[in-house]
């Protein structure tokens, strides 16, 4: 029998043909999902890298915002050291940024207190008060009126606990008594409590001994003022609180902590100069690799806007820049301190570099502008959010055109495989009746 037409027919024709359809298919899958692969790869390699400056950005941001007018702690400039002597109180500042340099003394000849009452001893707290009439207690000017007949001890103290001006317990004084303690909230004069009770049944909180403590206030002197409030609390209208713990004399020196301000100026330097061989890396290819960011538009515009704030003058009267003060970039674009021309600017001028770099309301300093600026950047409508964003949507869209020209691929060839299985059965019937045509020959030149 003839090895089949052209090649095919026969069962070798079913293999060859799945096998031309695969290599078909891996050839042009290599011409059409290939470069959509690489473009996606190089994509997210592109995405990445934003991410690391992302990154870098935040960390200045972090080191730039000691020295922002408008920081939810305190500005580096406003920062306050200070030591202390005595132990009649303590001191403390939400917020140091009103405190000035200086030394505070005081002296506690009276802690403010509240008063505090006793009842009778009570064996039995699950009792009932048989007489006990109403128990009328005062607390500053707010009177609470309590009916005792026929509850419990227990039921009374509870329903008095209700109050906020009040605080009332049953405590367990020795091994069988109770007492029940009557206090006020807050101590002073001006929260006194007073207690009078009708009824046969005394609960004994106006007995001998069982005004256990007085309603009194803090009385101190405070740099020569006289205080008499009634808490053992002040805040200082600087935002230095002290608090009184026991009568006596104490004292706190505060002055400016400038310890760290110069090498926090390096450090943004530092980081500064990072970020610029960060992108540097990713936006400059060589002969032999191409850059890893391909547009480089957004973050030039990035660093554009940090170069316009770090060149700017600053102060009132623009008198103010940091190249007055040892700072300065060199011909590749790196900022250097001279850490001991900054030094001295810091003990000489420091009211001129908190205006630089703090700056006021009506003239923001390099810092609070700063700060201001590179926050907006991962803003919603921020370059680096808008960047990542957009290769995000490419990214996306690469995806959409690989999953397309893939199923179109596999529709194509599905197609062709069809094709190829009739085109086998076809073959086959032709080189059947060739086989039988040929016998016929064969048979009739074997007669003559």
């Amino acid at each position: 029998m003839a090895d089949g037409i052209l090649g095919l027919g026969s069962s070798g024709s079913v293999d060859l043909s799945s096998e031309l359809i695969t290599k078909l298919k891996t050839a042009e899958s290599k011409s059409v999902l290939d470069p959509i692969t690489t473009n996606k790869e190089d994509t997210q390699a592109e995405l990445d890298a934003l991410t690391e400056i992302q990154t870098m950005v935040s960390e200045l941001l972090d080191l730039v915002d000691d020295f922002d007018l408008y920081t939810s702690g305190t500005n580096i400039f406003d920062e306050i050291t200070a030591t202390t002597s005595g132990s009649s109180v303590t001191f403390d500042a939400a917020d140091t940024s009103k405190l000035n340099p200086g030394t505070i003394s005081v002296t506690v000849e009276q802690l403010a207190q509240k008063d505090v009452y006793q009842s009778n001893t009570i064996s039995d707290i699950t009792s009932t008060i048989t007489n006990g009439g109403t128990l009328s207690i005062k607390v500053g000017d707010t009177t609470y009126y309590f009916d005792t007949t026929g509850k419990s001890y227990e039921d009374l103290v509870e329903e008095m606990s209700y109050y906020s001006k009040l605080d009332v317990n049953l405590e367990k004084v020795n091994n069988t008594d109770y007492r029940m303690i009557v206090k006020g909230t807050e101590s002073g004069t001006a929260n006194a409590v007073t207690i009078s009770q009708s009824g046969t049944t005394n609960l004994g909180f106006n007995d001998t001994g069982n005004h256990v403590l007085t309603a009194q206030n803090m009385e101190a002197t405070i740099d020569g003022v006289d205080y008499d409030v009634s808490s053992n609390k002040l805040t200082m209208e600087s935002g230095l609180i002290i608090q009184a713990v026991s009568t006596g004399d104490s004292s706190i020196n505060m002055e400016r902590d400038t310890s760290t301000i110069v090498t926090r100026i390096s450090d943004i330097a530092t980081k500064y100069n990072d970020l610029v061989d960060l992108i540097d890396s990713y936006t400059l290819g060589d002969e032999d690799t191409a850059a890893t960011i391909s547009d480089s538009s957004t973050l030039k515009s990035m660093m554009s806007g940090i170069k316009e704030i770090l060149f700017d003058s600053y102060g009132l009267n623009n008198e103010e820049s940091m190249f007055k003060y040892g700072i300065s970039f060199d011909s590749d674009g790196y900022m250097n301190v001279n850490t001991t021309t900054l030094t001295t600017a810091v003990t000489d001028n420091y009211d001129d570099l908190r205006e630089l770099f703090v700056g006021y309301a009506e003239k923001e300093g390099l810092g609070t502008r700063l700060k201001t600026y590179l926050d907006s950047l991962d803003s919603s409508t921020g370059l680096l959010t808008t960047y990542e964003d957009r290769l995000n949507t490419y990214i996306d869209t690469l995806s959409d055109d690989y999953d397309t020209a893939s199923e179109k691929l596999d529709e194509k060839y599905t197609a062709m495989a069809t094709q190829f299985a009739a085109y086998t059965v076809l073959i086959t019937q032709m080189e059947n009746a060739f086989a039988s045509l040929k016998l016929l020959i064969d048979t009739s030149t074997s007669d003559s």
